[in-house]
Protein backbone atom coordinates (compact mmCIF):
# COMPACT_ATOMS: atom_id res chain seq x y z
CA UNK A 1 0.00 0.00 0.00
CA UNK A 2 1.57 3.49 -0.79
CA UNK A 3 2.30 6.48 1.76
CA UNK A 4 -0.26 6.31 4.48
CA UNK A 5 0.52 9.39 5.43
CA UNK A 6 -0.19 11.06 2.23
CA UNK A 7 -2.62 9.52 0.19
CA UNK A 8 -4.84 8.16 2.92
CA UNK A 9 -5.18 11.22 5.52
CA UNK A 10 -3.74 14.43 3.79
CA UNK A 11 -4.88 13.58 0.50
CA UNK A 12 -8.57 14.32 2.30
CA UNK A 13 -8.01 17.42 4.29
CA UNK A 14 -5.99 19.03 1.05
CA UNK A 15 -9.35 17.89 -1.00
CA UNK A 16 -11.09 19.57 1.60
CA UNK A 17 -9.36 22.62 2.76
CA UNK A 18 -8.03 23.45 -0.48
CA UNK A 19 -10.33 22.19 -3.43
CA UNK A 20 -8.51 21.16 -6.46
CA UNK A 21 -6.24 23.48 -7.60
CA UNK A 22 -2.99 23.85 -7.42
CA UNK A 23 -1.43 23.31 -3.93
CA UNK A 24 0.75 26.49 -2.59
CA UNK A 25 4.10 25.75 -0.48
CA UNK A 26 5.30 27.56 2.60
CA UNK A 27 8.69 28.78 2.66
CA UNK A 28 10.03 25.95 3.99
CA UNK A 29 8.50 23.77 1.11
CA UNK A 30 5.64 22.16 3.27
CA UNK A 31 2.05 21.99 1.11
CA UNK A 32 0.31 25.14 2.53
CA UNK A 33 -3.97 24.48 3.42
CA UNK A 34 -4.76 28.13 4.92
CA UNK A 35 -2.27 31.78 4.82
CA UNK A 36 -1.91 34.17 6.68
CA UNK A 37 -0.45 37.99 5.90
CA UNK A 38 3.02 36.39 7.36
CA UNK A 39 3.61 32.17 6.26
CA UNK A 40 0.67 30.20 6.80
CA UNK A 41 -0.40 26.82 7.87
CA UNK A 42 1.14 23.21 6.80
CA UNK A 43 -0.50 20.44 5.64
CA UNK A 44 2.16 18.55 7.97
CA UNK A 45 1.32 20.69 11.10
CA UNK A 46 -2.61 19.74 10.46
CA UNK A 47 -2.09 16.68 9.97
CA UNK A 48 -0.08 15.90 13.05
CA UNK A 49 -2.62 17.57 15.12
CA UNK A 50 -5.51 15.90 13.25
CA UNK A 51 -3.48 12.80 14.15
CA UNK A 52 -3.32 13.29 17.41
CA UNK A 53 -6.91 14.64 18.30
CA UNK A 54 -8.64 12.10 16.06
CA UNK A 55 -6.49 9.23 16.95
CA UNK A 56 -6.74 6.09 14.57
CA UNK A 57 -10.58 6.19 14.18
CA UNK A 58 -10.75 8.80 11.37
CA UNK A 59 -8.15 6.56 9.59
CA UNK A 60 -9.35 3.53 9.75
CA UNK A 61 -12.53 4.40 8.49
CA UNK A 62 -10.93 5.64 5.36
CA UNK A 63 -8.80 2.83 5.44
CA UNK A 64 -11.33 0.37 4.87
CA UNK A 65 -13.49 2.57 2.92
CA UNK A 66 -10.66 1.95 0.27
CA UNK A 67 -10.17 -1.43 0.93
CA UNK A 68 -13.54 -3.01 0.73
CA UNK A 69 -14.60 -0.71 -1.91
CA UNK A 70 -11.87 -2.17 -4.04
CA UNK A 71 -12.81 -5.73 -2.87
CA UNK A 72 -16.74 -5.39 -3.10
CA UNK A 73 -18.78 -3.52 -5.28
CA UNK A 74 -22.93 -2.60 -5.06
CA UNK A 75 -25.37 -4.98 -4.78
CA UNK A 76 -29.37 -5.02 -4.91
CA UNK A 77 -29.40 -6.91 -1.75
CA UNK A 78 -26.70 -3.85 -0.40
CA UNK A 79 -28.77 -0.82 -1.65
CA UNK A 80 -32.26 -2.17 -0.48
CA UNK A 81 -30.00 -2.89 3.09
CA UNK A 82 -29.02 0.79 3.16
CA UNK A 83 -32.22 2.54 1.76
CA UNK A 84 -34.76 0.37 4.19
CA UNK A 85 -32.33 1.90 7.12
CA UNK A 86 -32.53 5.31 5.63
CA UNK A 87 -36.36 4.69 5.63
CA UNK A 88 -36.52 4.11 8.73
CA UNK A 89 -34.62 6.78 10.03
CA UNK A 90 -37.35 9.19 8.31
CA UNK A 91 -40.24 7.62 10.14
CA UNK A 92 -38.19 7.83 13.29
CA UNK A 93 -37.82 12.02 12.34
CA UNK A 94 -41.79 11.94 11.47
CA UNK A 95 -42.71 9.90 14.63
CA UNK A 96 -40.53 12.56 16.83
CA UNK A 97 -41.81 15.74 15.01
CA UNK A 98 -38.55 16.68 13.35
CA UNK A 99 -36.85 16.83 10.24
CA UNK A 100 -34.96 14.48 8.69
CA UNK A 101 -32.11 16.88 8.54
CA UNK A 102 -32.21 17.19 12.71
CA UNK A 103 -32.01 13.44 12.84
CA UNK A 104 -29.33 13.67 10.28
CA UNK A 105 -27.04 16.13 12.57
CA UNK A 106 -28.22 14.25 15.72
CA UNK A 107 -26.48 11.39 14.75
CA UNK A 108 -23.45 13.19 13.49
CA UNK A 109 -24.30 13.42 9.59
CA UNK A 110 -23.63 16.22 7.36
CA UNK A 111 -25.63 15.43 4.57
CA UNK A 112 -27.75 11.91 3.48
CA UNK A 113 -24.99 11.51 1.47
CA UNK A 114 -22.48 10.34 4.17
CA UNK A 115 -24.90 8.60 5.91
CA UNK A 116 -25.29 6.72 2.75
CA UNK A 117 -21.19 6.28 3.11
CA UNK A 118 -21.07 5.16 6.66
CA UNK A 119 -24.19 2.56 6.16
CA UNK A 120 -22.29 1.09 2.99
CA UNK A 121 -19.36 0.92 5.22
CA UNK A 122 -20.65 -0.62 8.06
CA UNK A 123 -22.36 -3.62 5.55
CA UNK A 124 -19.42 -4.25 4.07
CA UNK A 125 -17.24 -4.67 7.14
CA UNK A 126 -19.38 -7.10 8.06
CA UNK A 127 -19.54 -8.25 4.62
CA UNK A 128 -15.58 -8.83 4.86
CA UNK A 129 -15.56 -10.51 7.89
CA UNK A 130 -18.37 -13.13 7.05
CA UNK A 131 -16.22 -14.07 4.37
CA UNK A 132 -13.11 -14.30 6.05
CA UNK A 133 -14.62 -16.23 9.12
CA UNK A 134 -15.93 -18.32 6.54
CA UNK A 135 -12.57 -19.16 5.26
CA UNK A 136 -11.07 -20.28 8.65
CA UNK A 137 -14.05 -22.90 9.00
CA UNK A 138 -13.09 -26.63 8.10
CA UNK A 139 -14.43 -29.55 5.99
CA UNK A 140 -14.75 -31.42 9.12
CA UNK A 141 -16.87 -28.77 11.15
CA UNK A 142 -18.95 -28.39 8.48
CA UNK A 143 -19.71 -32.65 7.86
CA UNK A 144 -20.26 -32.27 11.42
CA UNK A 145 -22.89 -29.25 11.77
CA UNK A 146 -24.14 -31.28 8.73
CA UNK A 147 -24.77 -34.17 10.35
CA UNK A 148 -26.30 -33.20 13.80
CA UNK A 149 -28.27 -29.74 12.72
CA UNK A 150 -29.67 -30.13 9.60
CA UNK A 151 -33.11 -32.08 8.70
CA UNK A 152 -35.25 -32.59 6.10
CA UNK A 153 -38.57 -29.78 6.62
CA UNK A 154 -41.04 -31.34 8.90
CA UNK A 155 -45.03 -30.64 9.57
CA UNK A 156 -45.80 -30.13 12.88
CA UNK A 157 -49.13 -29.61 15.66
CA UNK A 158 -49.06 -27.76 18.63
CA UNK A 159 -50.47 -26.59 21.84
CA UNK A 160 -49.61 -23.53 24.26
CA UNK A 161 -50.36 -22.80 27.48
CA UNK A 162 -49.35 -19.53 28.06
CA UNK A 163 -48.86 -18.48 31.70
CA UNK A 164 -51.38 -16.13 32.46
CA UNK A 165 -49.19 -13.12 33.71
CA UNK A 166 -49.40 -8.93 33.58
CA UNK A 167 -46.73 -6.70 34.28
CA UNK A 168 -47.93 -5.56 37.83
CA UNK A 169 -47.83 -9.12 39.38
CA UNK A 170 -45.49 -9.73 42.02
CA UNK A 171 -42.60 -12.30 41.57
CA UNK A 172 -44.37 -15.18 43.41
CA UNK A 173 -47.60 -14.35 41.54
CA UNK A 174 -46.04 -15.10 37.76
CA UNK A 175 -44.54 -17.75 39.66
CA UNK A 176 -47.79 -19.22 40.56
CA UNK A 177 -49.00 -18.67 37.01
CA UNK A 178 -46.11 -20.07 35.19
CA UNK A 179 -46.51 -23.65 37.74
CA UNK A 180 -50.38 -23.57 36.55
CA UNK A 181 -49.66 -23.14 32.94
CA UNK A 182 -46.84 -26.35 33.05
CA UNK A 183 -49.23 -28.33 35.33
CA UNK A 184 -51.71 -27.71 33.05
CA UNK A 185 -49.64 -28.21 29.92
CA UNK A 186 -49.03 -32.13 31.19
CA UNK A 187 -52.39 -32.45 32.28
CA UNK A 188 -53.27 -32.36 28.63
CA UNK A 189 -49.93 -34.95 27.62
CA UNK A 190 -51.34 -37.29 30.14
CA UNK A 191 -54.78 -36.79 27.74
CA UNK A 192 -52.67 -37.54 24.93
CA UNK A 193 -50.87 -40.94 26.44
CA UNK A 194 -54.74 -41.86 27.06
CA UNK A 195 -55.57 -41.63 23.05
CA UNK A 196 -57.55 -38.45 23.31
CA UNK A 197 -57.06 -36.76 19.89
CA UNK A 198 -54.39 -33.97 19.55
CA UNK A 199 -56.36 -31.53 16.87
CA UNK A 200 -59.32 -31.80 19.57
CA UNK A 201 -57.21 -30.94 22.39
CA UNK A 202 -55.29 -27.88 20.44
CA UNK A 203 -58.97 -26.66 19.57
CA UNK A 204 -60.18 -27.02 23.42
CA UNK A 205 -57.12 -25.50 24.70
CA UNK A 206 -53.73 -24.03 22.74
CA UNK A 207 -53.50 -20.62 23.55
CA UNK A 208 -52.11 -19.95 20.02
CA UNK A 209 -55.32 -19.01 18.43
CA UNK A 210 -53.88 -18.82 14.87
CA UNK A 211 -53.61 -22.27 15.02
CA UNK A 212 -56.18 -23.43 17.17
CA UNK A 213 -59.31 -23.71 15.15
CA UNK A 214 -56.83 -25.54 12.41
CA UNK A 215 -56.11 -28.43 15.65
CA UNK A 216 -52.58 -26.86 16.46
CA UNK A 217 -51.48 -27.08 12.43
CA UNK A 218 -48.09 -25.43 12.06
CA UNK A 219 -47.85 -26.25 8.52
CA UNK A 220 -44.19 -27.15 6.69
CA UNK A 221 -40.96 -25.09 8.54
CA UNK A 222 -37.35 -25.52 8.65
CA UNK A 223 -34.82 -25.11 11.20
CA UNK A 224 -34.53 -21.93 12.09
CA UNK A 225 -38.01 -20.82 11.60
CA UNK A 226 -38.98 -21.11 14.85
CA UNK A 227 -37.49 -20.19 18.56
CA UNK A 228 -34.33 -22.45 19.65
CA UNK A 229 -36.15 -24.27 22.30
CA UNK A 230 -39.49 -24.81 19.78
CA UNK A 231 -36.74 -26.45 16.87
CA UNK A 232 -34.65 -28.05 19.13
CA UNK A 233 -37.62 -30.63 20.53
CA UNK A 234 -39.73 -30.14 17.17
CA UNK A 235 -36.86 -31.81 14.79
CA UNK A 236 -35.54 -34.63 17.34
CA UNK A 237 -39.26 -35.69 17.60
CA UNK A 238 -39.87 -39.15 15.52
CA UNK A 239 -42.91 -39.03 12.69
CA UNK A 240 -45.97 -39.61 14.78
CA UNK A 241 -44.57 -38.76 18.07
CA UNK A 242 -45.31 -35.84 20.74
CA UNK A 243 -42.96 -34.24 23.09
CA UNK A 244 -43.40 -36.48 26.30
CA UNK A 245 -43.23 -33.07 28.89
CA UNK A 246 -43.97 -29.44 27.85
CA UNK A 247 -41.15 -27.18 25.90
CA UNK A 248 -40.90 -23.73 27.49
CA UNK A 249 -40.47 -21.05 25.48
CA UNK A 250 -40.95 -16.78 25.97
CA UNK A 251 -44.28 -17.77 24.35
CA UNK A 252 -45.16 -20.29 27.50
CA UNK A 253 -45.44 -24.34 27.36
CA UNK A 254 -45.67 -25.96 23.85
CA UNK A 255 -46.75 -29.72 23.09
CA UNK A 256 -45.00 -30.32 19.81
CA UNK A 257 -46.43 -33.06 17.86
CA UNK A 258 -44.41 -34.51 14.49
CA UNK A 259 -46.83 -35.44 11.73
CA UNK A 260 -44.60 -35.77 8.58
CA UNK A 261 -40.87 -34.56 7.58
CA UNK A 262 -38.76 -34.81 3.86
CA UNK A 263 -35.92 -35.97 3.03
CA UNK A 264 -32.65 -34.38 4.57
CA UNK A 265 -31.16 -32.07 1.40
CA UNK A 266 -27.64 -32.86 0.51
CA UNK A 267 -24.63 -31.88 2.23
CA UNK A 268 -24.23 -29.62 -1.37
CA UNK A 269 -27.43 -27.87 -1.05
CA UNK A 270 -26.71 -27.04 2.95
CA UNK A 271 -23.47 -26.06 2.79
CA UNK A 272 -24.67 -22.20 2.54
CA UNK A 273 -27.38 -22.55 5.45
CA UNK A 274 -24.22 -24.32 7.75
CA UNK A 275 -21.53 -22.02 6.99
CA UNK A 276 -23.80 -19.04 7.72
CA UNK A 277 -24.98 -20.90 10.93
CA UNK A 278 -21.29 -21.54 11.82
CA UNK A 279 -19.86 -17.97 11.22
CA UNK A 280 -22.41 -16.84 13.16
CA UNK A 281 -21.60 -19.48 16.00
CA UNK A 282 -17.82 -18.36 15.73
CA UNK A 283 -18.45 -14.70 15.78
CA UNK A 284 -20.90 -15.00 19.02
CA UNK A 285 -18.55 -17.08 20.81
CA UNK A 286 -15.60 -14.88 20.45
CA UNK A 287 -16.64 -11.28 20.05
CA UNK A 288 -13.22 -10.36 19.66
CA UNK A 289 -12.80 -12.20 16.44
CA UNK A 290 -14.85 -9.55 14.74
CA UNK A 291 -11.94 -6.88 15.04
CA UNK A 292 -9.40 -9.66 14.32
CA UNK A 293 -11.11 -10.37 11.25
CA UNK A 294 -11.05 -6.51 10.15
CA UNK A 295 -7.51 -6.15 11.39
CA UNK A 296 -6.10 -8.81 8.94
CA UNK A 297 -8.00 -8.04 6.07
CA UNK A 298 -5.89 -4.66 6.32
CA UNK A 299 -2.98 -6.27 6.83
CA UNK A 300 -3.71 -8.52 3.98
CA UNK A 301 -4.60 -5.79 1.84
CA UNK A 302 -0.67 -5.12 2.37
CA UNK A 303 -1.29 -2.24 5.31
CA UNK A 304 2.37 -0.61 6.30
CA UNK A 305 3.30 2.23 8.63
CA UNK A 306 5.73 4.67 7.70
CA UNK A 307 4.84 6.62 10.63
CA UNK A 308 5.33 5.19 14.15
CA UNK A 309 2.51 7.67 15.72
CA UNK A 310 0.43 6.41 13.57
CA UNK A 311 0.98 2.97 13.93
CA UNK A 312 1.11 3.24 17.45
CA UNK A 313 -2.39 4.90 17.81
CA UNK A 314 -3.93 2.26 15.23
CA UNK A 315 -2.49 -0.84 17.03
CA UNK A 316 -4.27 1.05 20.74
CA UNK A 317 -7.41 1.21 19.30
CA UNK A 318 -7.63 -1.85 17.49
CA UNK A 319 -6.72 -3.55 20.70
CA UNK A 320 -9.00 -1.54 22.65
CA UNK A 321 -11.93 -2.72 20.44
CA UNK A 322 -11.08 -6.14 21.01
CA UNK A 323 -10.66 -5.57 24.93
CA UNK A 324 -14.48 -3.91 24.57
CA UNK A 325 -16.20 -6.37 22.70
CA UNK A 326 -14.73 -9.02 25.12
CA UNK A 327 -15.53 -7.55 28.35
CA UNK A 328 -19.04 -6.24 27.35
CA UNK A 329 -20.02 -9.96 26.45
CA UNK A 330 -18.97 -10.85 30.06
Amino acid sequence: MKNIKKIVILSLIMLTVVGCGAVPTLKNGEQKVASLKKDGISADALYEKMKTKYGAQEFIDLLDTEILNQKYKETTTEKENINSQIEELKKSAKENNVTYEQILSYYGFENEKSLKDYLRLSYRRKQAVNDYVSKMLSDKEIKSYYDKNIYGDIKAKHILISPNTTSDMTTEQKEEAENKAKKQAEDIIKKLDKKEDFSKLAKKYSDDSATAKKGGDLGWFSTGDMVAEFDEAAFKLKKGTYTKTPVKTTYGYHIIYKVDEKKKPTLKDSKKTIVDALVKEKLEKDKALYYTALDNIRKNAGLKFEDDDLKKAYTKYVQNQKSQATSSAQ
